[in-house]
C-alpha cells in the first residue's frame, strides 16, 4: 500500500483531479505581496543609528537591507541546525 492508496495526497482534492498549492506557498506567495506593498509605500528616508553610525537612509534600503539579513541568519541557522542533527544521527548509528 502507497502513500496514494489511501487518498492522502496533500493538495489534492479529489474530485476534480487537479493538485491545489499547497497552504505553504500561499502564505508565501502573500507574504511576499505584502512585502512588496510594503516596500514601494516606504520611500521616505529616515534617520537610523547603529553602533557607531549615524546615517540617512531611505526606508527601502533599510527594508532591502534587513530582509537579506533576515535571508542570511535564516540559511546558516538552518545550516548549523541540520549540521548538529547530522552529526547526532550519525553518532546515534
Amino acid at each position: 500500500m502507497t502513500y496514494h492508496d489511501v487518498g492522502g495526497d496533500p493538495g489534492h482534492d479529489g474530485s476534480s483531479g487537479r493538485n491545489l498549492p499547497s497552504i505553504k506557498l500561499i502564505v508565501l506567495l502573500v507574504v511576499a505581496v505584502a512585502v512588496v506593498v510594503f516596500f514601494f509605500q516606504n520611500s521616505d528616508s529616515a534617520q537610523i543609528d547603529f553602533l557607531w553610525m549615524d546615517v540617512t537612509w531611505p526606508v527601502r534600503s533599510v527594508i532591502i537591507i534587513s530582509f537579506v539579513a533576515g535571508v542570511i541568519v535564516d540559511r546558516l541557522g538552518s545550516f548549523f541546525w541540520n549540521r548538529a542533527r547530522r552529526r547526532k544521527l550519525e553518532r546515534d548509528d
